[in-house]
């Protein structure tokens, strides 16, 4: 009998999650130095745009935009909790089209608890975000404009696990994953994927050989589809040749039934290559032949105090949840905590400067183009990120390249989704580069430019659709208190293919810290 027989429903996880989280950083289980920390904002912008739908030609109405969005974060390294959150309230009051004024919430949360020293832990996650309904529709540089292919989405994973130890170097981790992810729109299926997994290892059993075993039986249940099931065996031995390089040789099986309603399985047979070069360059290899051909994950990166440089390259089954948790490994907060590692070990001191660092530049806070793909199947998506941030003590430079090869592996009429409705494959290519420099110890100036292009192939209508854009930014902000912060802001944007438009815009803004 499959064990996702006994993964029962859950009661509503958003609220399970965001409780957890809220509870956790409450908690008085600290010292006075591991005492999380707390911080309340509200900042205030006001955007005047002269194309706000970012419609074509006539059909163009400018707009002027208020926005009211007081914040709250936390963050603790210490005592039984460890991790951040971050929410927002956003009120946008639009001065010529009052129907399109509303209320918003933003959220990113991230944390950890302890609940059994050495044994029992949770991990937790939650973010509540606005993101693109479609690639072929208009990419906005903001939430206020180009609002007809924007939808709120909010993912939440509770993951509690175990770990153990038996032999003299074996490790044992038992996990069970809960993630909830819904939309705003009806065009995308609810979906709640509940996953049961074992990890058991022994790398040196035999000296320089050791062994593994990993076993994983999921479940995705949709609110208007059929539950879609999918589990895996590995094993696979080892070999360390140095302390630098490891070597993986894996064979096993899966079932799912993505194509067809029984479930159908298949042999699993590959081999991986991890090589930490230095303790700032690592590089790591994962070949496999699965169900749906060859499958890999490769990736590299190097770091100093000055820049980091990030590459991977990818081809995987995936779904809503894992691209939207996929889109956190590459921000602009992440990539700094590591550049800083070896100049900052205290991780509260760490902290404190990179957020610092942030505010005082104005630096974007996600690093890159990518956005979540939203479609209520799943799909195998081949990818490749070139993320790099270089840091001097006057300028920061950010540069991003994506691209994503998607192609649907459930059925088309169970695959519906904004991307996948009338076709089978979808590229995006995008690519950003942002310069900021400190003009006085409180003023900064940055000047970005992002290009993005999406391409539908294999269309049911016979026509197979393209979309190109453009966004150029340039801004100052500068420090008028130590708690007050103000920024101006000029964009301009193109879009040419399916949805072709012009728009124009000026942003300022003023963020008050409490």
């Amino acid at each position: 009998m499959k064990l996702r027989r006994h993964l029962r429903h859950h009661g509503s996880l958003p609220s399970l999650c965001v409780a957890a989280l809220s509870a956790a950083f409450a908690t008085p289980a600290f010292s006075e130095a591991q005492a999380p920390i707390f911080q309340t904002a509200v900042n205030v912008s006001e955007t005047i745009t002269d194309n706000v739908q970012l419609r074509n030609g006539p059909d163009a109405k400018g707009d002027w935009i208020t926005m009211i969005s007081p914040s709250v974060t936390a963050r603790s390294n210490g005592g039984r909790v460890s991790g951040n959150l971050q929410a927002a309230f956003n009120a946008s009051l639009y001065g010529r089209d009052s129907d399109l004024s509303r209320g918003f919430l933003t959220l990113r949360g991230d944390g950890k608890v302890t609940a059994w020293e050495n044994l029992a832990f949770v991990d937790l996650k939650a973010s509540v975000s606005q993101e693109a309904l479609s690639s072929l529709g208009v990419q906005s540089g903001d939430s206020l404009t180009g609002r007809s292919n924007q939808t709120n989405v909010r993912n939440f994973v509770v993951s509690p696990y175990l770990i153990g130890r038996f032999a003299s170097t074996g490790k044992a981790e038992v996990r069970y994953s809960l993630s909830d992810t819904d939309t705003s729109s009806t065009v995308v299926q609810k979906m709640q994927t509940r996953t049961l997994s074992a990890n058991l290892t022994d790398p040196n059993a035999f000296g320089k050989a050791g062994w593994s075993l990993a076993f994983s039986d999921s479940i995705i249940q949709y609110s208007d589809r059929r539950d879609l099931n999918n589990s895996s065996l590995r094993g696979s031995a080892l070999f360390q040749f140095n302390p630098q390089v490891q070597m993986r040789l894996i064979v096993g099986s899966e079932s799912n039934n993505f194509r067809t309603v029984d479930d159908k399985r298949s042999t699993i047979t590959g081999v991986g290559l991890d090589w930490v070069a230095s303790p700032m360059t690592k590089f790591s290899g994962l070949w496999e032949d699965r169900f749906f051909g060859p499958g890999y994950l490769m990736s590299a990166s190097h770091q100093s105090g000055r820049y980091v440089i990030s590459a991977r390259y990818s081809k995987d089954a995936s779904n809503t949840s894992q691209s939207l948790n996929s889109m956190t490994q590459f921000d602009t907060y992440g990539l700094l905590m590591s550049m800083t590692a070896a100049r900052f070990p205290d991780f509260a001191e760490r902290d404190a400067f990179v957020r610092a660092y942030i505010a005082d530049r104005g630096l974007p806070t996600r690093l890159g183009t990518s956005q979540a793909v939203l479609s209520s199947g799943v799909f195998l998506d081949r990818r490749i990120n070139l993320d790099m941030m270089v840091t001097s003590p006057r300028n920061t430079l950010q540069f991003t390249v994506f691209r994503s090869e998607r192609s649907a592996l459930t059925t088309q009429d169970f695959a519906l989704g904004p991307d996948f409705t009338s076709n089978t494959h979808i590229k995006d290519t995008s690519g950003s580069v942002s310069l900021t420099h400190l003009v006085t110890p409180i003023t900064s100036a940055t000047v970005a430019l992002t290009l993005m292009r999406s391409q539908q192939e294999g269309s049911t209508t016979g026509v197979d659709l393209s979309n190109r854009t453009r966004r150029i930014t340039a801004g100052v902000m500068t420090q008028f208190t130590p708690k007050t912060n103000g920024s101006l802001m000029i964009r301009n944007s193109e879009g040419k293919g399916t949805t072709s438009y012009t728009e124009n815009a000026v942003i300022g803004s003023v963020s008050i810290r409490f």
